[in-house]
């Protein structure tokens, strides 16, 4: 009777101790994955997301940079459908969902698909440039939605999730841009690690960088893995073009931006806006993509080298690096020698990190008193922008390829403008027209044109 008393009381402690487990994981489940996240996400760019597929638990997973928090956020999570097959894709017909780091190139609305493809679907770039030279081929693999029950494991290839997702997914998703991340199982790092990792890619990317600036030949193909070369035909050119004047503030450089690092086993994805600066000029060449190879002799080297989207100036171009020179180049040559274009640009890139972060009453401070467009003065302008301000849970406003014409009362400066927000977006040719008060360069009108 006893030996039953006390495994009652043993099973009464297990059962309790079990239930306290289940109601931490119900009611404080961050808590439970707190200090770790995704290991294939290492950086994300602000206001980017990165979808996460897990084929074992047929989980699709959207995170997101908290910039406030310095860690990513899980924002969504639902179920999908994977390959009938598991195990990476290697070839077409073979009804496996591949395995690696993926983006998204495009977007059908159901007037276009089959009934089987639901009401939309997201076609990615498979087979990437990797997968080429490991011989993968196939193509047509897509996030859809569907027109049936979803199962587990019941598609050609692709990733299926219900009608109702496919349709959200519209607002989390940037064209050549959202990464998708598909994985077997997920694995984790801590934050510790994930910071390591990234500043370790980050010192190689800007050591890669510096070699375009400064390096030689030699050095530059230094930081290619041996089986994978480059092609370098215009080296020599490049060298020419890229010092402008005998002052080395003038020369032309290397600018990159909104860079997202991404990893899968030991292959990692940098994909990062490239650009290209002088004094006064600038030049967008495109979203250029870096393959890099985690080893140990040495630590990292590039095996693939692309863009994933260029500008259209420079969709043609054998390499971009050169015509981008050569425009800006000619661009540095015509500007009229000391005037202050520099201080207009850098008063523009205040202008619009001041509208991205929100901050009303700095983005006001950039407008001159006698400010006019679309019928508004200042302050009925700047009224309207505090509205959208607060309607929108993000706002991001970037520019490139700007150039710069001087009129008899200041400067005026064309630009190709991006604005993206949580409700809207829009592609368009902004013009500024400025001039100046108290030393100080301010907006005195404002044109846009939607491209």
């Amino acid at each position: 009777m006893k030996a039953y008393v006390k495994t009652c009381r043993w099973l009464a402690v297990v059962s309790a101790a079990v239930l306290t487990a289940v109601w931490f994981l119900v009611f404080f489940p961050s808590l439970v994955s707190a200090g770790s996240v995704p290991a294939a996400i290492i950086a994300l760019p602000e206001n980017e997301n990165a979808i996460l597929v897990e084929k074992q638990t047929q989980k699709f997973y959207i995170y997101r940079a908290d910039p406030e928090a310095g860690m990513l956020k899980q924002i969504f999570e639902t179920a999908c459908s994977t390959g009938e097959v598991f195990g990476p894709k290697k070839q077409a017909g073979d009804k496996k969902t591949p395995e690696g780091i993926y983006f998204l190139i495009d977007e059908y609305e159901d007037r276009y698909l089959t009934p089987i493809y639901g009401k939309r679907a997201f076609p990615i770039d498979y087979p990437n440039f990797m997968d080429l030279r490991q011989g993968k081929n196939g193509s047509a693999i897509w996030i859809h939605g569907t027109d049936k029950a979803l199962k587990s494991m019941d598609t050609n290839g692709c990733i299926a999730v219900e009608n109702e997702d496919v349709l959200m997914l519209s607002d989390y998703i940037t064209l050549h841009a959202t990464p998708l991340l598909i994985v077997e199982k997920i694995a984790y790092m801590t934050f510790e690690e994930q910071q390591q990792t990234k500043d370790r890619i980050l010192s190689f990317v800007n050591n890669w960088i510096q070699a375009h600036i400064t390096g030689s030949y030699h050095e530059y193909l230094s930081f290619y893995s041996p089986g994978y070369l480059p092609d370098i035909s215009w080296w020599e050119s490049w060298v020419k073009l890229r010092k402008t004047t005998e002052s080395p503030a003038e020369n032309i450089h290397i600018q990159i931006s909104d860079m997202g690092i991404y990893q899968h086993q030991d292959m990692v994805v940098v994909l990062m806006d490239f650009g290209l600066v002088g004094k006064d000029a600038r030049q967008f060449l495109g979203k250029r993509k870096l393959f890099i190879q985690k080893g140990n002799d040495p630590e990292l080297q590039i095996t693939g080298d692309t863009f994933q989207v260029l500008e259209k100036p420079h969709e043609k171009s054998s390499e971009p690096l050169v015509a981008g020179a050569s425009v800006l180049h000619t661009s540095l040559a015509k500007k009229e020698p000391g005037h202050d274009h520099a201080s207009a640009l850098e008063m523009v890139d205040q202008w619009l990190a001041a509208w991205s972060a929100e901050d009303m009453d700095a983005y006001a401070a950039f407008y001159a008193p006698g400010f006019y467009s679309d019928g508004m003065n200042k302050t009925r302008w700047v009224n309207r922008k505090k509205q959208l301000s607060g309607k929108y849970s993000y706002i991001k406003v970037t520019g490139r390829d700007f150039k710069i014409i001087k009129n008899k009362n200041g400067l005026e400066i064309r630009f190709f403008q991006t604005y993206e927000s949580s409700g809207f977006s829009t592609t368009g040719i902004k013009q500024l027209t400025l001039v100046k008060k108290d030393g100080l360069w301010k907006i005195f009108r404002e044109n846009w044109k939607e491209k």
